[in-house]
């Protein structure tokens, strides 16, 4: 039987019975372990109710995480301005 599930004030699927956030869930089944506290799981996509295992990615820190990002806006504005003439 499917858990029923409802979405948080910020965006991301929880389930109603445990209050548990469905991605850090999805990753600890990927994983075939339990997650960290301080680990991240990062959706891919962007899209926060898109749980599905390929696009989950666990980082092992807020820290990485965050360089994820920083790294992808460097690539996006440093094809902006190449792409200009």
């Amino acid at each position: 039987m499917a858990r029923k599930t409802y979405r948080d004030a910020q965006g991301y699927l929880r389930f109603v019975d445990s209050g548990k956030l469905v991605h850090r869930w999805k990753a600890e089944r990927k994983l075939g372990r339990r997650l960290q506290p301080d680990e991240v799981v990062h959706h891919q996509n962007a899209i926060k109710t898109d749980n599905r295992y390929g696009n989950l990615r666990v980082y092992s820190s807020r820290k990485e995480h965050q360089a994820h990002h920083i790294k992808k806006d460097w690539e996006r504005t440093r094809r902006r301005r190449t792409l200009k003439r």
